[in-house]
């Protein structure tokens, strides 16, 4: 991967930065697939995009809809159905916040846990001492 702040242009190795996405943040490759393409050309409707990623239209609808819905892109203004990626650094904030809010629900849920067990196993502790006097 490019030095962070580099603008350098450079090609980008797109299973590289696929898997990086996936394994960091559980982003599907096709919606890196999908980011990518949209990112090097011009808006593209639902079809240009089943095109270019070689996949049914009914599948690109549902990829689209995910894309959407995690802030990766937004529907382009025109009269015809046309979609366009946001500008990087907006991107990665959105997958951030999306993969932070995940982070803190699951340490919440942990913690919920932890106070569960704790109540259910506090009387038993609390007999043996009784027991033991």
């Amino acid at each position: 991967m490019p030095v962070p702040g580099s603008l350098k242009r450079r090609p980008v190795d797109e299973t590289e930065l696929a898997e990086l996405l996936q394994r960091q943040f559980e982003i599907k490759p096709v919606e890196t697939k999908a980011y990518l393409r949209l990112l090097e050309g011009f808006d593209m409707t639902p079809h240009e995009i089943a095109l270019a990623l070689d996949i049914p239209l009914a599948e690109t609808q549902a990829l689209l809809e995910r894309m959407l819905s995690s802030g990766l892109i937004i529907r382009a203004t025109g009269s015809e159905t046309r979609f366009a990626p946001l500008h990087p650094r907006m991107t990665m904030t959105n997958i951030f916040k999306i993969y932070e809010k995940g982070v803190i629900d699951a340490l919440r849920s942990h913690r919920a846990t932890v106070d569960r067990v704790v109540n259910l196993l506090e009387p038993i502790f609390e007999d043996r001492k009784i027991r033991r006097s």
